[in-house]
């Protein structure tokens, strides 16, 4: 076999996507790399490649079919079989339709004033100084996803540690991150047992109201997709929050002037998406036949990875990529995806970051780290990219 990098590639400072990418794109834009499970796979580095990929049918998200290639050795979350990130259509269609009505941009915008109020409380509650990331970032979102949800009182610490385990890359065995989901399972499948009497009428109503009337979730489809929602519910946006503020404060001229003007947010949301993943896509594909992309042609049976790192950052697109313009046409940007696969929860997740991004220059125009940017521990061993602490001060 041929030497192929390894892939996921090691960031940059401060998790910026590896300079790979750059060099990749300009040698061989598609080109394959060599996966954590010892099987390769072709990985895009441009935006046209990427969208390509996300949009074509021809590309499977079912990993369980004979031979499919493996992003990891061991379990994932997302490539587990009977999630909504791991079928095609018709399962896919017929899940999502299910789904997708509790994240349409109108009941989301329902959601602003509540989540105002609840960031508003939040910070009313800190010390002066305070780490950003688990006082602030991560509580916040947790309570968001448990509204969304219809499901009080969810035992966040432990969907914490859950969630640290089964998106190690390294740090724990195969062993340890398969009991933390079985015990993540088994904790989500008491949680739906003891909603059924008496759902509500929040999204795991709705899902366990569609197991018992005609369009069907089995048991293991509705206790899965319910896991999976509160693990992307919380986890990514959290990331992406703590990723963001600290862009925003070193230097420090990008949160003064949204401070200074607080309806430059939603702009704002936008090129910290496209720049703070935490992360490139973990979604590997398999083509079910020959595919021609614009810049290769993927042979049937042959997986590849549609990078958003690689095309977020592609200069053809965006221009002087690495540099942040609170003012970009970032419209075009695959943070969500695109696509069948694109992001469930993309109106949730902006609408998020706009009101509590926009609550925190309010509330705190004068937050400043509190200590140097050098000095932040970044995670490792995860497929998560984020700070592992972030001190600040509130002025």
């Amino acid at each position: 076999m041929a030497d192929f990098e390894r892939y996921p590639f090691v960031p940059g400072p401060r998790g910026v996507p590896a300079q790979t990418y750059a060099e990749r794109r300009a040698k061989e834009p598609l080109g394959k790399v060599l996966l954590p499970s010892g099987d390769t796979a072709y990985l895009t580095t441009t935006h046209e490649d990427a969208v390509a990929v996300l949009s074509d049918p021809r590309f499977s998200r079912d990993l369980s079919r004979p031979g499919a290639p493996r992003m990891f050795p061991g379990f994932t979350i997302a490539d587990s079989p009977g999630t909504l990130t791991s079928m095609d259509p018709p399962d896919h269609t017929r899940l999502r339709r299910l789904l997708s009505g509790v994240f349409t941009p109108r009941v989301v915008n329902g959601w602003r004033p509540r989540l105002r109020e609840l960031t508003t409380e939040l910070i009313e509650g800190l010390e002066e100084e305070f780490e950003f990331l688990h006082d602030f970032a991560f509580p916040l979102p947790i309570q968001v996803i448990c509204d969304v949800m219809g499901v009080p009182g969810i035992d966040s610490v432990r969907v914490r540690a859950w969630s640290d385990a089964m998106l190690s890359t390294s740090s724990l065995s195969e062993e340890d991150k398969l009991t933390a989901a079985m015990e993540f399972y088994a904790y989500m499948a008491e949680v739906i047992a003891e909603h059924r009497e008496d759902p509500g009428d929040g999204l795991l109503a709705a899902m366990i109201h569609a197991r018992d009337g005609e369009d069907r979730l089995n048991e293991d489809e509705l206790v899965r997709n319910a896991l999976g929602l509160f693990l992307a519910g919380h986890e990514t946006t959290g990331s992406v929050l703590g990723r963001a503020v600290l862009r925003l404060l070193d230097p420090r001229d990008g949160y003064a002037r949204l401070a200074a003007r607080p309806e430059l947010v939603p702009g704002a949301v936008e090129e910290l998406l496209r720049m703070e993943q935490p992360g490139d896509s973990p979604l590997l594909r398999v083509a079910t036949e020959d595919v021609e992309l614009p810049s290769g042609t993927v042979r049937k049976g042959e997986g590849v990875i549609a990078s958003f790192a690689g095309a977020n950052f592609d200069p053809s697109v965006f221009p002087d990529p690495h540099t942040m313009d609170l003012r970009r046409e970032t419209a075009q940007h695959l943070a969500f995806g695109r696509g069948p696969h694109y992001c469930l929860g993309a109106n949730l997740a902006r609408m998020e970051l706009q009101e509590i991004l926009g609550v925190l220059v309010r509330r705190l125009p004068g937050l400043t780290l509190a200590g140097a940017a050098e000095e932040v521990r970044w995670t490792s061993g995860s497929i998560i990219i984020r700070p592992a602490r972030l001190p600040v001060r509130k002025r």
